[in-house]
């Protein structure tokens, strides 16, 4: 006899083992089994049990993918491939264009898988007995790119505004650019097939895809730009213009700027004209001061000394020679000599004798 201990574990035990066989038969059972002869299975039935197994996979719990992985092989590889990616590509969609090649040995199978980041192309390859034996998964820009921009072609201006409003960067940049071009553009009408969108993931921290829409008006070429988190970040348009039309935008250009230019030239004179008008503060204290200056009563000049009127040849000599031994005596005293000095005689020469003031 088991105690109610033991029975309570095996019952826990077996409600375990059944939630992992109604997963594996639910997963499994998607994708069933031809072990006769695989040429027998159509391409149509291999892509309707694809997109059931991939719908279902995509959706169901880690603790399920988890369990679906001790299967080992197939579903191993399928449990560290999608844990790796899935916040790259972000929460599942749904699953389209699932093409199947069933004329091939093995017979494979490839899906465009929509999730909410990016899209995501899903290659498939099958055994003899059609189990799934190989699995792949890759970012798939040029869907995503297309894809989207078809939407948001369409898209009323209500849902286009709602979701600039709501999710902001990619969205906002788009709706703002579109208001602009869409006059220019006219209805969009598809994506050209003579030009295959193209990926630019040079750049480690953004990948460029361009792609090449169709408008009523002109073909042009758009540009959605990828952040490092596989995020929409910026969206460019470039309509592609004739010559003629780039020409006359350039003359349009140059005339606008030659305009501007002439125009501020012609603010600036008007505004350096009238600097005249505004007072001078330095000019009028110089005025001041020169009116000072006049009003103030003029003090005569002090009058020259008269020049010494010259001694005229004929003035008396015995008074000239008094004043030189007069002269030369007092010198004598301050300075005396042995010999003393002796005047001989007052000799008349041709100058003419000057007063010399001190």
């Amino acid at each position: 006899m088991r105690s109610k201990k033991q029975m309570k574990k095996l019952k826990t035990k077996l409600s375990a083992f059944f939630a992992i066989l109604c997963s594996l038969v639910m997963l499994f059972g998607a994708v069933p089994a031809y072990a006769d002869d695989a040429s027998s299975v159509s391409a149509s039935d291999v892509e309707s049990n694809v997109q059931n197994f991939l719908s279902q996979v995509y959706t169901i719990s880690d603790s399920q993918m988890e369990q679906l992985k001790d299967e080992g092989g197939f579903y191993n590889e399928l449990y560290y491939s999608w844990m790796e990616n899935r916040s790259t590509f972000g929460d599942f969609v749904k699953v389209e264009n699932v093409t199947a090649d069933t004329t091939a040995s093995p017979v494979k199978a490839t899906a465009i898988v929509q999730f909410s980041h990016v899209d995501a192309e899903v290659d498939l390859t099958f055994d003899e007995t059609m189990q799934p034996a190989d699995y792949s998964m890759s970012v798939e820009y040029e869907e995503t790119a297309e894809r989207i921009l078809t939407e948001l072609y369409g898209a009323s201006d209500e849902d286009l505004a709602l979701k600039a409003k709501d999710n902001g960067g990619f969205y906002e940049v788009f709706w703002k650019s579109w208001q602009e071009d869409r006059d220019t553009t006219g209805a969009f009408l598809g994506f050209d097939d003579a030009k295959k969108t193209t990926v630019d993931d040079s750049d480690p921290d953004e990948v460029k895809v361009t792609c090449y829409p169709k408008f009523e008006n002109y073909e042009a070429e758009a540009v959605l730009t990828y952040d490092s988190n596989h995020d929409l970040a910026n969206y460019t348009l470039n309509i592609g213009y004739s010559f003629g039309e780039k020409m006359g935008q350039a003359g349009m250009n140059m005339a606008v700027g030659l305009i501007t230019v002439f125009v501020i030239l012609a603010i600036l004179i008007i505004v350096i004209s009238l600097f005249r008008f505004i007072p001078d503060p330095e000019k009028k204290k110089k005025e001041k001061e020169k009116a000072a200056a006049a009003a103030a009563p003029k003090v005569a000049p002090a009058p020259k000394a008269a020049p010494a009127a010259a001694v005229s040849a004929g003035n008396n000599e015995e008074e000239i020679a008094a004043a030189i031994a007069a002269a030369i005596a007092a010198a004598s005293e301050e300075a005396p000599s042995a010999d003393g000095y002796v005047v001989r005689s007052i000799r008349k020469t041709g100058r003419k004798w000057t007063r010399v003031d001190k």
